[in-house]
């Protein structure tokens, strides 16, 4: 069976190493059913290295091989870039273009031919026109928007092909309105390619425990409500809080008790988002003494651990004197020591001096 020749224009919105096998990507071609009309079958497109002959694979038929020529291949290797609020997002984009033929290719202008790349982004239904460019080419282009540039040009300007380019987008200092699917669409005459890019925008949250560095209870009395402080994370959806009692006798972690709830969001000129944790904790044992509350943030910006804050509690009559206090201790003796030396000497030198008047006097 003599192999067709299909000729496709490929667009790949995933990493592509081919590796030394083959690769293989499901693909649909159509055909001409010599009945006026197209039949639409599966095929399997193979990608391999180097030259020659189709590779070996036992699970397809040869006689159903098909000679394939791609044209134009666009790719990125950040699909699902995920960049931090307020900085500035990199979304890259790079093509390939090999004329279908050698007849083809003498029958064009020496050099690559000319392009045009789009950039557009597609959020809660909208889509917006970022950036349009047509290099080496006159026309009345509208304004990129929102700050963007792209790096929109040939790598290379051998006179024939195949030539490689770069789209690259940069974004300056994103926002969350600017997170969704952007796409990138590449057209060369008679052909156009297209990647989709899922653009995440993300922000850790800081978190504080008040107060701090200690809290003070008797034995059967609750400590004071504590205050957890989550401020300017971004996603506001996905955050969650969770009060933890660590150390102590028992040792380990567990959760506390008690009643606890959350504020309502504050939103800040950024985007991001904060609330407040409290906790009222139950009353505490004597075997609590030294044990630590814990106010644990989970986020899709943290790590697994998530991020914590702690407090020491301190039983009344449990503690002994610290550092802190000795030191405190031993200033203030000193200072007093000081304070009576100096109230002596005053007393001294006011009952001498009418000794020493009556002395002039005679």
């Amino acid at each position: 069976m003599k192999p067709l020749s299909l000729l496709v224009a490929v667009a790949l919105g995933l990493v592509t190493r081919v590796s030394a096998g083959p690769a293989v990507i499901e693909c649909w071609f159509v055909e001409d059913a010599r009945g006026g009309g197209l039949n639409k079958r599966p095929a399997a497109l193979l990608l391999r290295q180097g030259p020659g002959g189709p590779p070996p694979r036992p699970d397809l038929d040869p006689e159903l091989y098909l000679s394939v020529h791609a044209v134009l291949t666009v790719l990125t290797h950040t699909p699902a870039p995920r960049v931090r609020l307020g900085r500035d997002a990199m979304l890259d984009l790079s093509f390939a273009y090999m004329p279908p033929t050698p007849a083809a290719a003498t029958s064009l202008a020496p050099g690559p031919p000319p392009f045009g790349l789009e950039w557009r982004r597609q959020h809660l239904g909208k889509g917006h026109l970022l950036l349009a460019a047509t290099p080496g080419l006159n026309g009345q282009m509208p304004a990129a928007q929102e700050g963007a540039v792209a790096f929109a040009a040939w790598d290379d300007d051998e006179p024939s092909g195949p030539w490689t380019g770069n789209g690259t987008f940069w974004l300056p200092a994103v926002r969350p309105f600017q997170e969704g699917t952007y796409l990138a669409t590449v057209h060369l005459p008679y052909l156009q390619g297209q990647v989709t890019l899922e653009l995440a925008v993300h922000k850790p949250p800081t978190v504080s425990l008040k107060p701090a560095p200690v809290v003070w209870a008797a034995p059967g009395e609750a400590p004071p409500e504590l205050l957890c402080l989550v401020s300017h994370f971004y996603p506001s959806e996905d955050l969650e809080v969770e009060w933890e009692l660590r150390g102590g006798a028992e040792g380990g972690s567990r959760k506390v008790g008690g009643q606890s709830w959350l504020s309502a969001l504050r939103h800040h000129s950024d985007g991001s988002v904060s609330l407040s944790a409290h906790l009222r904790p139950p009353p505490v044992s004597a075997e609590q003494h030294g044990a630590r509350y814990a106010c644990r943030v989970l986020h899709p910006s943290l790590p697994a651990s998530g991020r914590s804050a702690e407090v020491t509690l301190e039983v009344a009559g449990l503690s002994g004197p610290s550092l802190e206090d000795s030191v405190g201790l031993f200033l203030s003796a000193f200072f007093l020591l000081g304070l009576i030396k100096a109230l002596g000497w005053v007393a001294a030198c006011r009952s001498t001096r009418p000794g020493s008047e009556e002395k002039k006097t005679q």
